[in-house]
């Protein structure tokens, strides 16, 4: 691939992972209007799930040309990004939310050792390294060090931990089913699955019980685009362009975002050792691309 390329498609896989860390912050104001999480999780998808179809109308010949087990594929698929945020806001129920967001970036790793083994593509040096300092930083980031543990069991980290394996296989299949089809189609036979599954377990209540009324079709439209449309969107431009290993690495920047945000919107409270893990993040994301760099220069 060419070097042009290839930095496009990790700044569209990196704003992709962005606009998840912006995702974050206008949940919570959701929450605090008074929306539960089956409400605002199932808005979201059902949303998203409408605005990717009526984006894809003007592609319609398109989409009639896909073939029904590619669609099968691509459903199939898109139920990990739907599976991620249900197990994940689950977690949240019986841990600290410091240590679920800790048990959630394990898809760093998780991506790297799922390259190795059904790709062979053994991760470099500066690929463990950079996966050490994002989990050391994440560690930093998520406030866990600055007070003891009040929430913690068995089956919560067994839920965020199945949070990070679903992640995990969203990233990977972005960047490998049907990369083909134009991104949008790919993403709204994806994005029709996460719904399905989604809406199966979180019955859409809220399409009967007065909420959309109560203005939580404004904040459906809002967390849509920015948890289901733009991200699924950008992973499947991008994703399909570079390992899996590496899209992951990227994905980490999600938290760092989530920690501005928090800070400028919700006005929390943020110590400099939070400060300190989003830099060491941000240098595990520079660290895992320094081979290819001097892969690159060495054959020019």
């Amino acid at each position: 691939m060419k070097a042009m390329n290839r930095w496009k498609a990790i700044g569209l896989v990196l704003t992709g992972a962005a606009s998840y860390g912006l995702l974050s912050s206008f949940v919570k104001l959701g929450y605090q209007q008074g929306f539960t999480a089956e409400e605002v999780t199932g808005s979201q998808v059902f949303f998203g799930f409408i605005g990717l179809w009526l984006l894809s109308l003007f592609q319609l010949r398109k989409m009639k040309s896909v073939t029904r087990p590619v669609i099968v594929k691509l459903v199939l698929s898109g139920t990990f990004t739907g599976l991620t945020g249900y197990f994940y806001y689950h977690s949240l129920q019986s841990l600290d939310a410091s240590f679920a967001v800790l048990l959630l970036f394990q898809f760093t790793w998780m991506g790297l050792l799922l390259d190795w083994v059904l790709e062979r593509r053994v991760p470099n040096r500066y690929q463990w390294i950079a996966v050490v300092m994002i989990l050391a930083g994440t560690v930093l980031s998520s406030g866990i060090l600055s007070g003891s543990l009040t929430r913690i069991n068995a089956s919560g980290i067994g839920l965020g931990l199945l949070a990070a394996c679903c992640y995990t296989l969203f990233i990977y299949f972005s960047g490998r089913v049907a990369t083909h089809l134009p991104a949008l189609i790919r993403t709204t036979w994806m994005i029709t699955g996460a719904a399905l599954i989604v809406l199966t377990l979180m019955p859409p209540r809220f399409l009967w019980n007065g909420a959309l009324g109560e203005g939580l079709w404004l904040w459906g439209i809002l967390l849509s685009v920015l948890g289901m449309i733009v991200p699924s969107y950008l992973f499947a431009k991008g994703a399909p362009h570079m390992a899996t290993g590496l899209a992951a690495v990227l994905g980490s920047v999600e938290l760092p975002v989530v920690i501005v945000c928090s800070a400028v919107l919700l006005k929390e409270t943020t110590t400099p050792m939070q400060w300190i893990g989003i830099m060491v993040i941000l240098l595990g994301i520079a660290v895992s691309e320094r081979k290819v760099r001097v892969r690159t220069a060495s054959t020019s």
